[in-house]
């Protein structure tokens, strides 16, 4: 990693990559990995499908952002409208060889202003309760906490802690 990362809002010709760096994100880190628990080799190919990914890009109600690397995906946040104010970081990822390079506050940075641009006045977030890494990012990026639940993934229970942010 010579240059600094890119982070910029993902588009059409992006989805092989993403799927590319999706695929990648799983063999490396598996179904223990945060962010992935419960996930399979099926989730997977169902999320890194290119209709699944296109339906996640630029549309009014999904965004996504890429830290980009020597011209390949390394890391991503995505986005997703909940209501008329409120939008969720629905996920933030990046390879292992990445962590401790900071790529997450910046694409966290882009998801805020993407959300505040379109008018949105909090964001939310929500991690498993165990993983004290992303909690504190988090928290660090003036998220709090604001309650915990129960996520059925693909028949796994995994408890979840809900933040959220105040963008206005």
């Amino acid at each position: 990693m010579d240059e600094p990362v890119a982070i910029r809002e993902a588009s059409d010709p992006d989805i092989d990559a993403i799927a590319s760096f999706l695929w990648e994100l799983w063999h490396e880190s598996g179904p223990e990995a945060p962010g992935l628990s419960g996930a399979t080799d099926e989730v997977i190919t169902e999320i890194a499908a290119p209709a699944a990914i296109g339906a996640r890009i630029g549309g009014p109600d999904r965004r996504m952002f890429l830290a980009i690397d020597d011209d390949a995906v390394v890391g991503f946040a995505a986005t997703r409208r909940i209501d008329e104010n409120r939008v969720e970081l629905a996920g933030i990822m990046e390879l292992q060889r990445m962590i401790g390079h900071h790529i997450g506050t910046p694409l966290v940075e882009a998801a805020i202003d993407s959300a505040l641009g379109h008018g949105f006045t909090e964001m939310s977030v929500r991690t498993e309760i165990d993983n004290e890494r992303a909690l504190g990012f988090y928290q660090a990026r003036g998220f709090e906490i604001s309650g915990d639940s129960v996520e059925n993934v693909e028949g796994t229970e995994v408890p979840v802690v809900d933040l959220i942010r105040v963008l206005r």
